[in-house]
């Protein structure tokens, strides 16, 4: 496989299920940096094959779309926020608990997640890997180093829709 020659022995050092998602996600977006930025909590390929099975929160139409009957997207009802994505995840209250969640567009709208994590939400399983170079990063960490659900993120500016969805898929494959 050309992904296990340009990463030589490096998959050896990673567990079965972090090899299989590196491989599979390196294939699917064609980026070797994560290589040395992907980064996953203690249980969350334990956990995140079935949650993710269950459906997955999503925080765009995109990422709905990417992931098809898999991805849940909602309307927010109310506008109490100053931005769109802020309300999605804040119309999350009442269902995320045990649910396996996917930023992959907003900082804005990790950040949100973060503070409902911080009021005692929990997310069975956060997949955190929104894109930019306003805030992106600093939440990728933020969220990397909360001990309080599994997550799976990318410390780097670079992420997006197309990540987060890869990475649902490779969850997806592991039994």
């Amino acid at each position: 496989m050309k992904i296990d020659f340009l990463l030589g022995d490096f998959l050896s050092l990673l567990n079965p299920r972090e090899a299989h998602v590196m491989r599979r996600v390196i294939r699917s977006i064609g980026d070797l940096d994560l290589v040395g930025t992907l980064r996953f909590s203690k249980n969350a390929l334990t956990v995140g094959p079935e949650l993710v099975r269950k459906g997955v929160l999503v925080d765009t139409r995109m990422a709905k779309a990417g992931l098809g009957n898999l991805g849940i997207y909602v309307e927010p009802r109310t506008r109490t926020n100053k931005y769109f994505s802020q309300d999605i995840v804040e119309s999350w209250r009442e269902v995320m608990n045990g649910k396996a969640v996917m930023i992959g567009t907003s900082p804005l709208a990790l950040g949100k997640l973060l503070e409902l994590i911080n009021e005692g939400f929990r997310p069975g399983l956060v997949i955190g890997v929104p894109v930019g170079f306003v805030n992106a990063l600093r939440l990728k960490y933020m969220l990397s180093k909360n001990n309080s659900v599994e997550y799976i993120t990318n410390i780097s500016v670079k992420g997006g829709v197309s990540l987060g969805v890869s990475l649902v898929k490779a969850l997806m494959e592991i039994e």
